[in-house]
């Protein structure tokens, strides 16, 4: 299991969109590897609450490889922290 830092978003509802997890996503993953992957797809919004997870895939190359977004922390008016944890394992057909 990888884990990559924890970073803080602004949110406008109580939802973080899809649209800013797939950019948060590539940014993370950018800095921690040095290289974002080649796409980053986050079906549903996640929740603003604590303990609030959604799943997501990256592709990078011909792997997908299932993430997870989890709101750790809720800071300031609409921030809220994320973390973001990479399966071991590629996804099944990769």
């Amino acid at each position: 299991m990888l884990v990559v830092a924890g970073c803080a978003v602004h949110v406008d509802t109580k939802f973080v969109s899809s649209e800013k997890l797939e950019t948060r996503a590539n940014e993370m993953l950018l800095e921690q590897f040095g290289s974002a992957p080649d796409s980053v797809d986050c079906p549903d919004p996640l929740p603003g609450r604590v303990g609030a997870e959604v799943r997501c895939v990256l592709t990078d190359g011909d792997q997908r490889i299932g993430f997870t977004f989890s709101v750790t922390e809720l800071g300031q008016g609409d921030d809220v922290t994320l973390s973001l944890v990479v399966d071991d394992e590629p996804l099944p057909g990769s």
